[in-house]
């Protein structure tokens, strides 16, 4: 066993896993995102260890402890960090994707279809965008007043 295979992280798992889905406000999904990506992990990683912890106690300190001892910087600071003209800059770990989300159209988890003047399911709008031989994201793009109108019509009620 090599040095670095006791902190290779175990992909898979001898036991079947679950998929949870679960819905929060925006601020807080973004609080928590910001968060993960400061602390180096997925926010499936994250909300595995919390619940892990609820269940078993100390296997969430255990975890992130050893994730951050393997993590820290090895570089020496120049300055003492006592020093006041220290100025510490956190090290941004990701760019912000670029992939296209339909988010922007969304309202109470359904898009609007300005060709049909209806609204549908979010995870069912693909399908739908097909009827009329287009994309999702070429649907919503391309007929931006009429869908303005919509959404402006479904806050409103």
């Amino acid at each position: 066993m090599g040095r670095l295979d006791k902190y290779a992280r175990q992909s898979k798992r001898k036991e079947p896993s679950k998929v949870l889905p679960i819905r929060l406000p925006e601020s807080i999904y973004n609080q928590f995102r910001k968060r993960c990506e400061e602390l180096g992990l997925s926010m499936s990683e994250a909300g595995y260890l919390l619940i892990k912890e609820e269940i078993e106690g100390d296997l969430y300190t255990m975890y992130t402890n050893e994730v951050a001892v393997t993590t820290n910087s090895l570089q020496i600071p120049i300055q003492k960090e006592d020093c006041t003209t220290t100025k510490v800059i956190d090290r941004k770990t990701s760019m912000p994707s670029t992939r296209w989300t339909s988010t922007p159209y969304e309202v109470e988890n359904e898009l609007p279809c300005p060709l049909c003047n209806q609204w549908y399911s979010k995870a069912n709008f693909s399908r739908h965008a097909k009827h009329h031989n287009f994309t999702t994201r070429e649907i919503l793009e391309s007929h931006q007043e009429i869908i303005n109108q919509m959404i402006k019509r479904r806050k409103n009620n």
